[in-house]
């Protein structure tokens, strides 16, 4: 329990309870709170439900008058009526806290921060079971720190924790949702159902330290389109016949190997030859917004349908990296190893991560 002065025509101080706290911000009506502290809160048992009732009444009206410094928190910060650091600090990551569901269906929805994708948030408690305050408050979120860090330069994460404070894990989230949202990456549940929330932070982690633009001042918001055009002409200096070769070149001691399916080679070669197709098109707009559905459709489902596991898939994608870099050394293609380890790099974060999903 968190003693917290409020400036009102009291005199002496409120309480705030931190799961009270946790209640209000779930969207559960006083009813529904009350209910849940006589069931989870033994101190409770002991009064009456009158008292607990009107103890959480009385909580949840200072709650909403605290609302609008929580959306603000520089004025937070310097208001008199949370004057405890540490108290202030627990309040703002909780109120701005994410809840998985939510936050997959909002980015999944393809649509920025818009009127329409308000209207839907019914849909969306309905179907994730959390309650509609509770996925408003969470959109509300999402667009205010959207407006605020839009187009500004440096990295985004860094942005959000200067205008609003959170922590850095809370800073990644609301990064990588701005990502997806600004840049229209397509992650429809329909289309690519096993891609949980998690997963998908990690990989639009991994994109925005990557491919985008690294010049001073640049967002990370902003693909480096330069080198998505190298990746591009990179296909067309690379025939699918060399990367086949390659492929043979480098894998020879698999072949005869009773440690690895018979196919695992085979396999490896078409891997190939799908991750420098998609890589060939991500210079397309289009192609780009598609890219967790390509790798999911044209690399993961075929991998798994091959009978080859997760450890085969890794041993697979480094193995192409050393099969490479063998490959150009006495050629002209020496100088596109940047170019194709720092595209292979990005993918075998990501495959990985969606694979062990």
């Amino acid at each position: 329990m968190y003693k917290v002065d409020i400036m009102s025509c009291v005199s002496d101080p409120l309480l705030i309870e931190e799961d009270v706290f946790n209640l209000w911000l779930a969207g559960l009506s006083v009813d529904k709170a009350v209910d849940y502290r006589y069931q989870k809160d033994s101190s409770c048992s002991s009064f009456d439900r009158t008292i607990v009732t009107l103890d959480t009444e009385d909580q949840y009206q200072t709650f909403s008058l605290l609302e609008p410094l929580l959306r603000k928190p520089p004025a937070l910060a310097s208001s008199p009526v949370v004057n405890m650091p540490f108290i202030t600090d627990t309040l703002l990551q909780q109120y701005y806290s994410l809840d998985a569901e939510v936050a997959r269906e909002l980015v999944g929805r393809g649509q920025k921060m818009t009127a329409k994708l308000r209207k839907d948030l019914d849909t969306i408690s309905d179907k994730t079971g959390i309650p509609l305050k509770s996925c408003l408050r969470q959109y509300d979120n999402i667009k205010r720190i959207y407006k605020e860090v839009d187009e500004k330069d440096g990295k985004v994460s860094q942005n959000i924790q200067r205008y609003y404070g959170l922590n850095p894990t809370l800073c990644q989230q609301y990064a990588a949702i701005i990502y997806v949202l600004d840049n229209r990456i397509d992650v429809a549940p329909r289309k690519i159902p096993n891609l949980t929330y998690p997963a998908l932070v990690k990989c639009v982690v991994v994109l925005m330290s990557e491919w985008c633009r690294m010049s001073e001042g640049a967002s990370d918001m902003d693909i480096d389109r330069t080198f998505l055009k190298e990746l591009h002409s990179l296909k067309d200096r690379l025939s699918d016949s060399m990367l086949v070769g390659m492929v043979n070149h480098g894998a020879e001691a698999f072949k005869n190997s009773p440690e690895f399916p018979k196919n695992f080679v085979s396999e490896l070669r078409k891997l190939a030859v799908k991750l420098m197709s998609i890589g060939y098109s991500l210079v397309h707009t289009k192609d780009y917004t598609d890219i967790f559905i390509d790798l999911d459709e044209m690399i993961l489902c075929p991998w798994a349908g091959a009978g080859l596991s997760f450890s085969h898939l890794e041993l697979g994608l480094s193995t192409l990296s050393g099969c490479y870099v063998s490959a150009v050394q006495n050629t002209g293609l020496s100088s596109t190893v940047p170019v194709f380890d720092k595209y292979l790099r990005c993918v075998s974060n990501c495959l990985l991560v969606l694979a062990n999903r």
